[in-house]
Parts: C-alpha cells; structure tokens; sequence
C-alpha cells in the first residue's frame, strides 16, 4: 500500500509576512521549510547588538494600531501578545518649536463620535479647522467621492477640495500621513488616505494605537522561530534563489545562487518587491511581474540617542511623543535614558552624513522638547532603511500583484502585495494570511 505524501510548503523570505506564513501553516500541521538569503530574520523590522550599548537595538520603531487583526492572531499564535500594551483610547501628544505640547485624546465613545471630542479638544489648530476635519472625515463617511475619483487623484488634492487649511494640514494631517504612509500627502493617493479614515477612524475599537513592549527580536522573531521549532518546521539562513523550475504552469523546483534545485510542493515567496527580481530570474520578472517596476521605495531615518543628566531624571513622560513642523517627526522613549527619534518619508535628509543629522537632530528635539536641553548626550546611531516601504501614489494601485499567481502551486506573500493597505506590519501578516488559507484551500 503507497502511503500519500504529506505536502511540503518552502517560504522564501524571513522577515515578517515569511515568518507568519510559516507560523500559520506550521499552526495548521503542515510540513514547512522557511529559507532566509541572510544570517538573520527579521526582514526591515530588526534588532542589531551594538557593542558600544552592550544591548541589542532596535533598526526602528513601529506601532501598531488596534485593528491589526491578523497581527493579533500571529501574536497570539507565537505567544508574544503579551509583549504589546493597548491604549485605552486613542491618544497622541505632540510638541511644537516654541516647545509648546498639546493632547489630542478621543474619549471611550462610538465613532465618529470619539473622533469629533478628540479634534475639539486638540489646541494646535483652531475652531475652523476642527470643524473642516469634521467635513473631510464626513465626506469620507458619505462616500461623497467615488472609488475611482478618489484614485484619480492625491491626497494634497483631496484636501484642497475639502478646504483644509495650510495650518490644519501641518499640524494635524500632515503628521497622521507620513506616519501611516511613509510619503508626503502630494505622494500619497487619496483613495488609501480614505480607506484608512473608514477602517481606523470610522470603525469601532479600530483607532487606539498599539505599543510594543519588547524590542523587534523579541517580539517577532525569536517567538516564530521557537515556535516552529516545536512545530518540526525546518529552518534555513544563507540560501539565495536566484530562479524558478517551471513546468506545465507549476513551480517544479527552486533554483540557488549554486545551481541546486529544491523541491517542494507549494511555494511562498516572502521577500521585498526590490528582491522578487532576484528571486525569480530576469526573464519570468520580464515577461510578468515588469509592471512592479512601478514601485518605488521610500526611506525612514532611525536615530538612536543614549543621554544622561545630573539628578538621573526620567526625561521623556510619555512613550512617545510627535514633533510638528519639524524634520524629526517622533521621538520613541527606549528606557530611562535612550530615545529613538524616527523620520519617515526621509529623502531630504536621508543622504546627509551621521554628524550632521544627528547634530540636527539633537538641535530640533531640545527646541521641541526643552526639558532635553540641560541633558549630555553620550551615544548615537544612525540607522538608514532606504527602501523600507513602498510610495502608495496612483502608479502603486495597479502595481501590486494578487497573492495568488497564475502558478498553481506559487503565491506571494509581502506588505507591497495587494492588500488594499499601505505597506505596514498588519499588511504583510494578512498577506501571509491569504497565502497560508491558499495553501491550505488546496491541501485540506
């Protein structure tokens, strides 16, 4: 008697959207291989040991958002929701140049609601302007623009056609863009801008922001791969795929950087749009997946900052804290005496050598935040994640492939991947989701 063959699924790519994948087929009793091209996992959400610190750092810093379903349940799955803190309710505090801070907290109400007190309560703008946030997020909710006329233009136009002020958009859109979109709202398109009103906004229990309390290792990496270890899952770093064996419209085989062939049933690739090129060979990325040409990368700069002060004073009060009209944007509370100030969107500044952007840095966050100015600063880095997401403009709606591919037993998984989101932590996972449920349509 011939005994059937239990499927074996390879996942190319171990940053976040490989690792889920492997975890939620590991989770379903499939035999998973996960390969990684480098020495470590992670992907763009990392942890470095750096020798000065003695501790392991963080290459940036990323927060979740409360409707980051799919995330939740690979959390869960590897057992590091415990590692995450959930606001009570939407809450941001920001500082302006004069060093000046305002709050703006949405209350325990339904929305629109807990958006329309938060906004009222909000001083870094006026009452006018309060009230056209009121009208762009009601137009939004009225869908008084199409699908297509949304997609049709930018984000800077949408508000031009909803009469937001210059000030309104500086000290309030302006910062909720590039934080969620990596991009300038001019960069942005106003139907992703909108879709994320509808699903964090105007969507109950969806706007509380989500905090990590590990650093990125801990909480995704060193999870999974215990996890799948348990699972009997086999795990492999420094194997490059530089092609794909294909016959009769099947992955046969994947091809390595030395000429082996490995064989597999199903396959997952999990990495970059800026390394799927590379993974399946010059001529298939020619003849079918040229239109990902189409997306390109934005930068976020990372500078980590360690300080001390005389009476060993807890600086920073809050997690974390944005900056308006500035070039830093956020600054992350580490610890007691290390800060990681985030610029998204970074081409400006991205080329600029360590000593002056950290010297920049150092100017803007003691004019901002003035209870930093008394403080000696003993320690940075600078981390540079040139392609660390995608720009969601009009060239990116028709530029994302389908998980699923015309391969019968190929899918693709990643944050770039057609998810209807922006490139963001829950957009990856639910990419990985969808393959995993591919997979498993077939097998189960």
């Amino acid at each position: 008697m011939v005994e059937n063959k239990t499927p074996e699924v390879c996942v190319v790519g171990g940053g976040i959207a490989g690792l889920s994948a492997a975890v939620f087929l590991a989770n379903e009793g499939v035999n998973v291989t996960l390969i990684e091209a480098s020495p470590k996992f992670g992907g763009r959400a990392y942890s470095f040991f750096d020798k000065e610190l003695n501790e392991f750092v963080d290459n940036g810093q990323h927060i979740l958002a409360s409707w980051y379903k799919n995330t939740f349940e690979f959390l869960d799955l590897i057992g590091s929701n415990e590692n995450i803190k959930t606001q009570d309710t939407l809450q941001v505090t920001f500082a302006d140049k004069q060093g000046k801070k305002y709050n703006f907290k949405c209350p325990k109400l339904p929305p629109p609601l807990h958006l329309v007190w938060g906004i009222f309560g909000y001083d870094a703008i006026g009452f006018k302007d309060k009230v056209g946030i009121v009208k762009l997020v009601s137009s939004i909710k009225r869908n008084k623009f199409t699908n297509d006329e949304l997609k049709a233009f930018t984000v800077t136009e949408l508000f031009h056609l909803t009469e937001q002020s210059e000030k309104l958009i500086d000290n309030f859109w302006k910062p909720f863009v590039i934080a969620i979109f990596n991009a300038e709202p001019d960069e942005t398109n106003a139907w992703y801008f909108a879709e994320m009103i509808k699903l964090g906004f105007l969507s109950k229990g969806n706007s509380k922001l989500v905090l990590p309390l590990k650093g990125l290792n801990e909480l995704y990496v060193e999870k999974s791969i215990e996890f799948l270890e348990k699972k009997n899952a086999c795990i492999k770093t420094g194997i490059r795929v530089k092609g794909l064996k294909i016959i009769n419209n099947s992955v046969e085989a994947l091809i390595t950087e030395n000429n082996d062939e490995l064989k597999f049933d199903y396959y997952i690739s999990a990495v970059p749009f800026f390394e799927f090129k590379n993974l399946i060979g010059d001529e298939l990325y020619r003849d079918e997946y040229n239109y990902l040409e189409n997306l390109k990368p934005s930068p976020i700069v990372n500078v980590h900052l360690k300080y001390f002060t005389d009476n060993h004073e807890d600086i920073l009060k809050h997690d974390f804290i944005g900056i308006l009209n500035s070039t830093i944007q956020w600054v992350f509370k580490v610890n007691k005496d290390r800060i990681c100030i985030v610029i998204s969107s970074a081409n400006e500044i991205a080329g600029m050598n360590k000593e002056n952007l950290v010297k920049l840095c150092i100017e803007e966050l003691k004019q901002c935040i003035p209870e930093f100015r008394n403080v000696t600063f003993t320690y940075s880095k600078v981390v540079k994640e040139m392609r660390a997401t995608f720009l969601p403009d009009i060239s990116s709606l028709n530029s994302r492939p389908a998980n699923k591919t015309k391969y019968n037993n190929f899918f693709i998984a990643g944050d770039w991947t057609d998810t209807g989101y922006p490139a963001t932590i829950e957009g990856a996972v639910l990419s990985a989701r969808k393959c995993a449920d591919e997979v498993l349509k077939v097998i189960k």
